[in-house]
C-alpha cells in the first residue's frame, strides 16, 4: 500500500492502524481503533489516499478529530470516502464545521470558506479529481493512481486493488514491454490504444523509481 500512494515503508499501517513509540501509543486516524488487522478496506485505502496528500504537512493525528466528528454525525465509518463531504453544498459545510470545531490546524484544511461560498483547497482537489464517484452522495468507485497516467486505475474490484488499465496489471503490461514485446502489439494484443500501454509502463517506471 506504501508503494501505491508513494509513502514512506510503513506509513500507510500507522495512519489507519495507530502505532506506539518510545512507550506512547498513538490512535489510528482511519481506524475508530485499533485492530492489528493487516487487511484494509475500500473505504480505509481511500481515506488514506486522502491524507497522503498531506505527508509533507502536519502530523496526521491532528486529522483524527475531524474524523471522528463527522462518523458521529454521518453515521459512517469512513466518512471522507465519500462524495458528499467534498462534492455536495452541505458537505462542505459540514466540513467547515468538523474542521473548526475541533481546532484542526489551517495546514489540514480540505475546505475553505469564502465569499464565493465554500471552495477545496489545492489538496483537497488533487484527490477529488483522481476519484471518481458515481454519485453525489456516494462512496468513491476507483482512484486514478496517478493524474499524470488516468488511464490507470485503483479499483477494489479489478485484480485486489492493484493498479490495472481495464483490468490488466500494469504490471504485466510493463513486463511485456520490458521483455521485448512493441507497445503497439501490446495493445493490439488486449485491445488497448498504444496510450493506454505506455501510461501503464510510464506508471510501472515512476513506481520502481520511487521505491
Amino acid at each position: 500500500m506504501d508503494r501505491l500512494l508513494r509513502l514512506t515503508p510503513g506509513t500507510a499501517k500507522r495512519w489507519i492502524d495507530g502505532y506506539e513509540r518510545a512507550g506512547r501509543v498513538y490512535d489510528p486516524v482511519v481506524r475508530q481503533e485499533r485492530t492489528d488487522s493487516p487487511w484494509v478496506t475500500w473505504g480505509e485505502f481511500v481515506e488514506t489516499r486522502l491524507l497522503s496528500e498531506f505527508r509533507s504537512s502536519v502530523p496526521m493525528i491532528k486529522l483524527r478529530p475531524v474524523v471522528d466528528w463527522l462518523r458521529a454525525r454521518v453515521d459512517r465509518d469512513y466518512p471522507l470516502a465519500y462524495a458528499r463531504p467534498f462534492l455536495a453544498p452541505e458537505g462542505k459545510e459540514l466540513l467547515v464545521a468538523a474542521q473548526a470545531e475541533t481546532g484542526l490546524v489551517e495546514e489540514l484544511w480540505t475546505v475553505v470558506p469564502s465569499q464565493q461560498g465554500v471552495l477545496l483547497t489545492p489538496t483537497s482537489t488533487r484527490f477529488t479529481e483522481a476519484t471518481y464517484y458515481p454519485d453525489a452522495d456516494g462512496p468513491a468507485e476507483h482512484i486514478i493512481a496517478d493524474p499524470a497516467t488516468p488511464a490507470v486505475w485503483l479499483h477494489p474490484l479489478r485484480r485486489e486493488g492493484q493498479p490495472t488499465v481495464n483490468s490488466i496489471r500494469t504490471e504485466t503490461l510493463a513486463e511485456l514491454v520490458t521483455a521485448g514485446e512493441p507497445m503497439q502489439f501490446v495493445a493490439d494484443t488486449y485491445g488497448f490504444t498504444l496510450a493506454e500501454v505506455q501510461q501503464a509502463v510510464a506508471y510501472e517506471t515512476t513506481r520502481r523509481r520511487a521505491a
